[in-house]
C-alpha cells in the first residue's frame, strides 16, 4: 500500500512524497526531467531533494514547506 504524505505543484514543476512498504519514495519532475528515488527516512528523502541540480530553489522551498505542514498536522 502507497501512502502519499505530500504533492506540490507548481509551474516549474511538481514534487511528491509517498510512503511505501516502510520507505520513502521521492518523485520529482521538471520540464525535461525526472527522477524517482527510495530512502530509508523522511528526513534522507529530503536532504536528497535538495541535492538534485534540476530542482529550481522555488520548488524545492515549496515542497518543503508542504512536507513540514503535513508532517505537523500528524
Amino acid at each position: 500500500m502507497t501512502r502519499h504524505l505530500s504533492d506540490t505543484r507548481n509551474a516549474e514543476g511538481r514534487v511528491r512524497f509517498l510512503i511505501e512498504g516502510g520507505r520513502v519514495l521521492l518523485l520529482a519532475e521538471g520540464q525535461g526531467w525526472n527522477h524517482q528515488s527510495t530512502h530509508a527516512t523522511l528526513e534522507r528523502a529530503a536532504l536528497y531533494l535538495a541535492l538534485l541540480p534540476q530542482l529550481s530553489q522555488v520548488l524545492y522551498e515549496e515542497a518543503i514547506a508542504e512536507l513540514e505542514r503535513t508532517v505537523t498536522r500528524g
